[in-house]
């Protein structure tokens, strides 16, 4: 069975990859095919230990992550650009890596929701109960979720899998991405400052343009179409196509804030990492 499914109808010359935070599947992002291009597809990861899969074994190891998306993508030589929120954006940068190193690099790495990976500090792995916490700040969760204990053992095995591999995530040097990369943040999610998303641009061959909007962690689900046409847009700029309809410019007053510093973040030693 293939990790990764097309959500978009139809057959287009390019593609963007979407990649979930932890405990999330591609169903999550199945709302941007509204906005998206009939020249461009959408894809996205629909993992073991979730939704229809839910009773396989969850993927613990971020090398067989990475190493199975990579194969699947290598398959076709599209132009291919990548999404990832909070943990998804760390996997969309190793996998950025990974296309890179077998001369298939990506066109674009969007990361959204967190720090540059060379500025995360070690943790050690995370207890449930600190998995729950985390959770319930986020504030994505409903509160009735947190009540069904039957609920929980089922989904939990998913998720503390996510965690742990993003907790465990230690980053490597290794040369620069080839792909242009943009950092988007929330302005109200105190474990993402945007000094955090300029570190991005050590990352990058070409700097990385930083965008934040209104909101905490999970900013993007109450900015879905901006946050989608954004994503679009820098798919489509990066391919040499057209540029998005609505600049993010245009957006309404107080629902955005653009940044630009490019300067190398050093986190205090509280910051905790998003998943």
């Amino acid at each position: 069975m293939t990790w990764l499914r097309r959500l978009s109808a139809g057959d287009g010359t390019s593609r963007i990859v979407c990649l979930p935070y932890a405990g999330g599947n591609g169903t999550v992002y199945e709302s941007w095919t509204r906005w998206l291009p009939s020249e461009v597809e959408l894809w996205a990861p629909f993992l073991p230990a979730r939704e229809q899969r839910m009773l396989e074994a969850p993927v613990e190891d971020m090398e067989l992550l990475v190493g199975t998306l990579a194969d699947e993508l290598s398959a076709d030589e599209r132009p291919t650009s990548l999404f990832g929120h909070s943990f998804g954006a760390l996997v969309a940068f190793e996998l950025s890596r990974r296309l890179q190193r077998r001369s298939l690099p990506v066109r674009c790495l969007v990361a959204s929701g967190m720090p540059a990976p060379q500025t995360l500090p070690p943790r050690p792995a995370p207890t449930d109960a600190e998995i729950l916490d985390g959770l319930r700040a986020h504030g994505a969760t409903p509160a009735s979720f947190f009540q069904q204990p039957e609920l929980l053992e089922l989904v939990m095995p998913g998720i503390r899998a996510d965690y742990r591999m993003a907790m465990g995530y230690r980053y490597r040097e290794d040369v620069r991405l080839s792909a242009r990369v943009f950092a988007l943040g929330g302005t109200d999610d105190p474990g993402v400052p945007a000094e955090g998303l300029a570190a991005w641009a050590e990352q990058s061959q070409g700097g990385c343009p930083t965008r934040m909007w209104q909101g905490g962690h999970m900013y993007l689900l109450s900015h879905v179409e901006e946050v989608a046409e954004f994503v679009i847009g820098c798919h489509l700029q990066s391919i040499g196509g057209e540029t998005w309809k609505r600049a993010p410019s245009q957006s309404p007053a107080g629902r955005s804030r653009p940044t630009t510093a490019a300067h190398r973040a050093t986190p205090p030693p509280s910051w905790s990492i998003p998943a």
